[in-house]
């Protein structure tokens, strides 16, 4: 699996990879990214979704 360099959050945390099993149950397909300090934050390819606001905005 080729190496795919990690994205940054609005926390400015590194954001980990999400990957669902590709069609036909080989191998994986990436698709997309969420990050790991626990504010919610989730980026996929086909566009940007936000759970909840992210730690950087929530003054804590």
């Amino acid at each position: 699996m080729p190496r795919v360099v990690a994205e940054r959050c609005e926390c400015n945390c590194k954001m980990k990879r999400l990957y669902t099993r590709a069609e036909g149950g080989k191998g994986w397909d990436g698709v997309g990214w969420m990050c790991t300090c626990g504010c919610g934050c989730v980026t996929l390819d086909d566009g940007q979704w936000k759970l909840m606001a992210c730690c950087a905005t929530s003054g804590e």
